[in-house]
């Protein structure tokens, strides 16, 4: 079922509250205070009757220029505007504000509704109706139907009845993707018997009762209670329908206007938004670099410092890219649309749209990111995407995490990721992350010259210690985490670009070598070892012997990993040969004996005590013997 959000827009007391009740039979001033002033503060609501089956929602919004900020939550959601205007006074100052508004935020069916229509002759109206022509000319509104009606008579109210049922049928359904819910909360209150219930535009996706939704910026995860459309209690709610929703767990103090509820996961709150600005043609103010603005999105009013990346200043119908900052964090979508304020005095100017809701910090005047951010805003759907991935790929983005920034489905992300994988731009990791081919080109070659580099300074060595060789990864490229390193890794092996055996990473196709003077060091070590028996020295002992230290203590690792030394100790190292002989005369004296005291073993090996010790020790830590008393056994 089709779901329409149809607002009103015009300058204060042009008959907008009166039409909607004319058309609606129902009287959008619920406060007191309009009731009592006569003029709409807040948003207010009706639904239209029809007998097409069709949810008609109808958003009747403040014309006072003191009440544009409340105009500004209700407008930016609607799909069908009734642009109104009361001919008695023709086109005035809030008439202009708002069109120009509508224009901004890039509302694209409308009807112009000259209200009033019981107060003026016939060559009055028609020289309305021209000066609304030319106002229009060029706009979405061009040709957009023009009726003459009265509230207060009831003429044409029935035809534009009629007529926006008519132009609702035309408009097309919005996106209703669960994964795309998201509602910008106007109002917040407590009912009795139910607890807190917010209010708002169900702008895109669906909700059912009994789901856990989460609101941002606080990113506190809620559960629905109960749901309220057209004055019904409901299941379900849709994209396009005004929605009351009730939530446990939560005070209406705690909550705020302009927050927003959406799927978890779907939003991403942000201290800096890249946009593209553009200032009303009719505006009398310009815009500097710098500039302090207030800033309207959905329900949202919030102070935003304007950072030009492109131009150091703007004038009248003039755009620019930029970065806004904040003080507290926002959540946008791309291509969201907004409204700017003067600081001071507070003039609505200008707006913009929403090209990346959660950018780094931009410098200014910095090509490379002007050029991001004009494919962005006018690329194709997958080269926008590839972009992001590109800019993204050092947090390792997911396909949810890409979604959101794009505001697309899981489901529409997952088909352009497909695309991009097999035209081999992007690479999906093994833990479903994504990265860009260029990123990925960096790890690749960062990997093939470190490891080189190792290779060269160390040509006996197996290979980098795995660990070393990940924290590496994780310095250069700023991984998130370790994870990320292993990760990336296990990539680098499944496209042959490194081996790992054991506990060492090399290049694919090392192996170890000895060249004329290693192999010469080599052979003077293994004497030295052959020489000292069981009396082992300490590793440092054979290497300050050499004028490299370095190299003759990477031989002599490499000795004990070809089985050539034994280790005896952290500090020492024992020719194999000799280690074997000695244990061979201990296993010929248990087996006679059946045990061994420390001084028999030092007789048998013909070694001191210190040495006779050592060894014992060592045969422990290998579990080949215990003490037992005074004596050792074998295990």
């Amino acid at each position: 079922m089709q779901n329409i959000i149809v607002g009103t827009a015009g300058h204060v007391d042009h008959g907008k509250t009166c039409l909607i009740k004319a058309l609606s039979g129902y009287d959008t001033d619920r406060l007191k205070e309009e009731k009592k002033r006569g003029i709409t503060i807040d948003l207010g609501f009706a639904n239209l009757p029809n007998d097409e089956g069709l949810h008609i929602g109808i958003i009747d919004v403040p014309g006072h220029e003191k009440f544009v900020k409340n105009m500004l939550a209700g407008i930016g959601g609607i799909d069908l505007v009734l642009m109104v205007i009361a001919l008695d006074e023709g086109v005035m100052p809030q008439t202009t504000e708002h069109f120009e508004i509508l224009k901004m935020l890039h509302i694209r069916e409308g009807i112009i509704v000259l209200t009033k229509a019981d107060t003026v002759d016939d060559d009055w109206a028609d020289m309305v109706e021209a000066d609304v022509q030319e106002m229009v000319k060029g706009s979405f509104l061009e040709n957009a139907p023009m009726i003459r009606v009265s509230a207060y008579t009831g003429k044409n109210i029935p035809e534009l009845r009629d007529m926006i049922i008519d132009m609702v049928r035309e408009t097309g359904n919005r996106r209703e993707d669960p994964e795309l819910f998201r509602l910008a909360i106007d109002r917040a209150f407590t009912m009795e018997g139910f607890g807190t219930v917010v209010t708002g535009t169900l702008q895109e996706g669906s909700l059912s009762v009994g789901e856990e939704i989460m609101l941002y910026p606080q990113e506190r995860m809620l559960k629905v209670r109960g749901i309220q459309s057209h004055g019904k209690q409901e299941d379900r709610a849709f994209a396009g329908q005004r929605t009351a929703i009730n939530l446990l767990n939560i005070k209406k103090e705690e909550l705020h206007r302009g927050e927003v509820l959406a799927y978890p996961g779907s939003l991403i709150p942000s201290t800096m938004v890249d946009v593209k600005l553009t200032l009303f043609k009719s505006s009398d103010r310009r815009l500097k670099s710098g500039d302090r603005v207030h800033l309207n999105y959905g329900a949202s009013q919030v102070i935003a410092k304007v950072v030009m990346l492109d131009q150091d200043i703007i004038e009248a119908g003039e755009s620019c890219y930029a970065q806004l900052r904040f003080d507290e964090p926002v959540v946008v979508k791309r291509n969201d649309r907004f409204i700017i304020r003067f600081f001071s005095p507070v003039v609505t100017f200008g707006g913009g749209v929403v090209l990346d809701a959660a950018p780094i910090k931009h410098k200014r005047h910095d090509e490379t990111v002007v050029e991001s951010l004009h494919v962005k805003e006018t690329g194709e759907t997958e080269d926008v995407l590839l972009l992001e991935i590109l800019e993204e790929s050092r947090r390792f983005p997911t396909p949810e995490a890409l979604a959101a920034l794009m505001d697309m489905s899981r489901l529409q992300t997952e088909f352009y990721l497909t695309r991009l994988k097999e035209k081999k731009k992007i690479i999906v990791l093994a833990d479903g992350s994504v990265i860009h081919m260029d990123y990925w080109k960096q790890v690749a070659d960062y990997t093939s010259e470190t490891l080189k580099e190792y290779h060269i300074n160390n040509p006996i060595t197996e290979g980098m210690d795995k660990e070393e060789f990940k924290s590496r990864l994780y310095d250069r490229f700023r991984l998130p985490d370790l994870r990320k390193a292993e990760i990336l890794l296990s990539e680098l092996q499944k496209r042959m670009i490194v081996k790992a055996s054991g506990t060492y990473v090399s290049v694919k196709d090392f192996n170890t070598a000895y060249n004329d003077e290693l192999t010469g060091m080599r052979i003077q070590i293994a004497k030295q070892y052959a020489a000292a028996g069981i009396e082992a020295p300490p590793t440092a002992e054979i290497t300050n012997s050499f004028k490299d230290k370095t190299k003759a203590r990477q031989i002599i690792e490499n000795m004990h990993k070809e089985g050539v030394l034994v280790k005896i100790s952290p500090t020492t190292y024992m020719d194999k040969k000799c280690y074997d002989e000695i244990v061979q005369k201990l296993s010929a004296h248990m087996d006679a004996h059946g045990k061994i005291t420390l001084g028999e073993f030092r007789d048998l090996a013909g070694t001191s005590r210190k040495y006779a010790m050592q060894f014992l020790e060592c045969l422990d830590r290998q579990k080949i013997t215990k003490m037992v008393g005074d004596a050792r056994v074998l295990i």
